[in-house]
Protein backbone atom coordinates (compact mmCIF):
# COMPACT_ATOMS: atom_id res chain seq x y z
CA UNK A 1 0.00 0.00 0.00
CA UNK A 2 1.26 2.90 -1.10
CA UNK A 3 2.00 6.06 2.32
CA UNK A 4 -0.67 8.55 0.65
CA UNK A 5 -3.22 5.19 0.47
CA UNK A 6 -1.71 4.11 3.69
CA UNK A 7 -2.66 7.46 5.26
CA UNK A 8 -6.42 7.62 3.85
CA UNK A 9 -7.05 4.51 5.03
CA UNK A 10 -6.10 4.17 8.52
CA UNK A 11 -8.50 7.52 8.46
CA UNK A 12 -11.45 6.16 7.36
CA UNK A 13 -15.14 4.95 7.80
CA UNK A 14 -13.94 1.30 7.74
CA UNK A 15 -11.56 1.57 9.97
CA UNK A 16 -13.60 3.61 12.80
CA UNK A 17 -16.33 0.40 12.15
CA UNK A 18 -13.52 -1.58 13.60
CA UNK A 19 -12.95 0.60 16.18
CA UNK A 20 -14.35 4.05 17.16
CA UNK A 21 -11.58 6.03 18.78
CA UNK A 22 -14.13 8.40 20.75
CA UNK A 23 -15.51 5.35 22.58
CA UNK A 24 -12.09 4.15 23.43
CA UNK A 25 -10.93 7.15 24.55
CA UNK A 26 -14.53 7.84 26.73
CA UNK A 27 -13.67 4.10 28.19
CA UNK A 28 -10.37 5.20 29.17
CA UNK A 29 -10.89 8.06 31.29
CA UNK A 30 -9.94 10.70 28.75
CA UNK A 31 -11.23 14.63 30.01
CA UNK A 32 -10.91 18.04 29.59
CA UNK A 33 -7.83 19.48 30.55
CA UNK A 34 -5.43 16.40 29.87
CA UNK A 35 -1.90 16.22 29.00
CA UNK A 36 -2.02 13.27 26.51
CA UNK A 37 0.59 11.55 24.77
CA UNK A 38 -0.12 9.06 21.70
CA UNK A 39 2.79 7.75 20.80
CA UNK A 40 3.18 6.07 17.24
CA UNK A 41 0.19 8.38 15.99
CA UNK A 42 0.42 8.28 12.65
CA UNK A 43 -1.76 10.30 10.48
CA UNK A 44 -3.62 11.49 13.67
CA UNK A 45 -6.94 8.55 14.06
CA UNK A 46 -6.40 9.03 17.95
CA UNK A 47 -4.96 12.18 18.02
CA UNK A 48 -7.66 14.50 16.73
CA UNK A 49 -10.49 13.07 18.72
CA UNK A 50 -7.89 13.59 21.57
CA UNK A 51 -7.64 17.13 21.18
CA UNK A 52 -11.44 17.60 20.74
CA UNK A 53 -12.19 15.66 24.00
CA UNK A 54 -8.98 17.74 25.76
CA UNK A 55 -10.00 20.99 24.57
CA UNK A 56 -8.35 24.57 24.60
CA UNK A 57 -6.49 23.46 28.22
CA UNK A 58 -5.01 20.50 27.32
CA UNK A 59 -2.39 19.45 25.17
CA UNK A 60 -1.82 16.07 22.46
CA UNK A 61 1.85 15.19 21.75
CA UNK A 62 1.71 12.96 18.38
CA UNK A 63 4.46 11.61 18.58
CA UNK A 64 6.00 9.48 15.43
CA UNK A 65 9.15 9.02 13.33
CA UNK A 66 7.61 8.26 9.74
CA UNK A 67 7.66 11.68 8.00
CA UNK A 68 5.09 10.70 5.55
CA UNK A 69 2.37 9.84 8.48
CA UNK A 70 3.13 13.25 10.28
CA UNK A 71 2.51 14.76 6.74
CA UNK A 72 -0.78 13.17 6.65
CA UNK A 73 -1.56 14.24 10.28
CA UNK A 74 -0.97 18.46 9.90
CA UNK A 75 -3.48 17.79 6.86
CA UNK A 76 -5.85 16.31 8.77
CA UNK A 77 -5.66 18.65 11.67
CA UNK A 78 -6.29 21.51 9.76
CA UNK A 79 -9.47 19.60 8.10
CA UNK A 80 -10.82 18.97 11.42
CA UNK A 81 -11.03 22.93 12.70
CA UNK A 82 -9.34 21.35 16.02
CA UNK A 83 -7.01 24.44 17.34
CA UNK A 84 -3.45 23.05 16.43
CA UNK A 85 -2.08 24.38 19.47
CA UNK A 86 -3.31 22.15 21.16
CA UNK A 87 -1.42 19.53 19.32
CA UNK A 88 2.77 18.81 19.39
CA UNK A 89 3.79 17.45 16.86
CA UNK A 90 6.95 15.17 17.63
CA UNK A 91 9.26 13.15 14.89
CA UNK A 92 10.57 10.84 17.27
CA UNK A 93 11.22 7.28 18.06
CA UNK A 94 8.28 6.13 20.38
CA UNK A 95 11.65 5.33 23.12
CA UNK A 96 12.85 8.78 23.11
CA UNK A 97 9.55 11.36 22.92
CA UNK A 98 11.77 14.53 24.64
CA UNK A 99 8.61 14.93 26.34
CA UNK A 100 9.43 16.49 29.54
CA UNK A 101 9.59 13.96 32.88
CA UNK A 102 6.30 13.37 34.49
CA UNK A 103 3.92 15.77 32.67
CA UNK A 104 1.62 13.41 30.74
CA UNK A 105 -1.65 12.40 32.27
CA UNK A 106 -3.15 9.60 29.20
CA UNK A 107 -0.64 7.76 27.28
CA UNK A 108 -1.81 6.11 24.13
CA UNK A 109 0.04 3.34 21.87
CA UNK A 110 -2.39 2.18 19.68
CA UNK A 111 -1.37 -0.83 17.37
CA UNK A 112 2.09 -0.11 18.20
CA UNK A 113 3.30 -2.40 20.91
CA UNK A 114 3.35 -5.60 18.95
CA UNK A 115 5.96 -3.66 16.41
CA UNK A 116 8.34 -2.20 19.46
CA UNK A 117 11.75 -4.34 19.51
CA UNK A 118 13.27 -2.59 22.24
CA UNK A 119 10.33 -3.34 24.85
CA UNK A 120 12.12 -2.44 27.84
CA UNK A 121 13.39 1.03 26.29
CA UNK A 122 9.88 1.56 25.08
CA UNK A 123 8.35 1.23 28.86
CA UNK A 124 11.18 3.15 30.29
CA UNK A 125 10.10 5.86 28.23
CA UNK A 126 6.35 5.38 28.96
CA UNK A 127 7.04 5.34 32.75
CA UNK A 128 9.61 8.54 32.34
CA UNK A 129 7.29 10.60 30.99
CA UNK A 130 3.75 9.91 32.92
CA UNK A 131 2.90 11.05 36.12
CA UNK A 132 2.18 8.61 38.87
CA UNK A 133 -1.44 9.09 38.52
CA UNK A 134 -1.21 8.43 34.65
CA UNK A 135 -3.61 5.99 32.60
CA UNK A 136 -1.44 3.80 30.31
CA UNK A 137 -3.90 2.59 27.64
CA UNK A 138 -2.78 0.02 24.96
CA UNK A 139 -5.38 -0.67 21.81
CA UNK A 140 -3.55 -3.53 19.54
CA UNK A 141 -4.67 -6.46 17.24
CA UNK A 142 -6.62 -9.73 18.93
CA UNK A 143 -4.71 -12.99 18.33
CA UNK A 144 -6.77 -14.25 15.35
CA UNK A 145 -6.57 -14.28 11.76
CA UNK A 146 -7.76 -11.62 9.80
CA UNK A 147 -7.84 -10.12 6.23
CA UNK A 148 -6.23 -6.53 7.21
CA UNK A 149 -3.57 -6.00 10.05
CA UNK A 150 -0.51 -7.68 10.98
CA UNK A 151 0.97 -11.38 10.46
CA UNK A 152 -1.08 -13.70 12.91
CA UNK A 153 2.79 -14.53 14.21
CA UNK A 154 3.89 -10.69 15.04
CA UNK A 155 0.60 -9.94 17.33
CA UNK A 156 -0.03 -10.28 21.01
CA UNK A 157 -2.73 -11.86 22.70
CA UNK A 158 -4.65 -10.07 25.43
CA UNK A 159 -2.75 -12.34 27.95
CA UNK A 160 0.81 -11.67 26.19
CA UNK A 161 0.05 -7.82 26.10
CA UNK A 162 -0.83 -8.21 29.93
CA UNK A 163 2.09 -10.07 30.77
CA UNK A 164 4.37 -7.58 28.78
CA UNK A 165 2.85 -4.90 30.87
CA UNK A 166 3.09 -6.77 34.00
CA UNK A 167 6.48 -7.22 33.81
CA UNK A 168 7.60 -3.98 32.86
CA UNK A 169 5.84 -2.23 35.87
CA UNK A 170 1.85 -1.48 34.70
CA UNK A 171 -0.75 -2.78 36.10
CA UNK A 172 -3.84 -3.80 33.85
CA UNK A 173 -7.26 -2.17 35.78
CA UNK A 174 -9.63 -2.57 33.15
CA UNK A 175 -9.81 -4.97 29.89
CA UNK A 176 -12.36 -4.05 27.07
CA UNK A 177 -13.60 -5.99 23.76
CA UNK A 178 -13.73 -2.86 21.25
CA UNK A 179 -14.81 -4.26 17.82
CA UNK A 180 -14.34 -7.65 16.01
CA UNK A 181 -10.30 -7.14 15.82
CA UNK A 182 -8.89 -5.62 19.15
CA UNK A 183 -9.24 -5.35 22.56
CA UNK A 184 -7.91 -2.62 24.86
CA UNK A 185 -6.00 -2.69 28.33
CA UNK A 186 -6.56 0.42 30.49
CA UNK A 187 -3.15 0.59 32.91
CA UNK A 188 -1.94 2.18 35.72
CA UNK A 189 1.78 2.82 36.60
CA UNK A 190 2.54 0.06 39.63
CA UNK A 191 4.00 1.64 42.34
CA UNK A 192 7.56 0.73 43.41
CA UNK A 193 7.43 -0.88 46.69
CA UNK A 194 10.90 1.26 47.76
CA UNK A 195 8.87 4.39 46.32
CA UNK A 196 5.59 3.82 48.37
CA UNK A 197 7.65 4.26 51.76
CA UNK A 198 7.30 6.61 53.47
CA UNK A 199 9.99 9.39 53.62
CA UNK A 200 12.23 9.33 56.99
Amino acid sequence: MEHHDRVKFLMSEERKQWHNPKTILNEAGVTKGMTIADLGSGPGFFTIPMAQMTGEKGLVYAVDSNQPMLNGLKENIAKSKVNPNIIKIVNSDVCHTGIPKESVDFILFANVLHEVKDRKAFFQEVRRISKPTAYIVDVDWKKIQTEHGPPFEERLSEDEANRVLAQNGFSVIKQIDVGPYHYELICKPTVDRQESQPKA
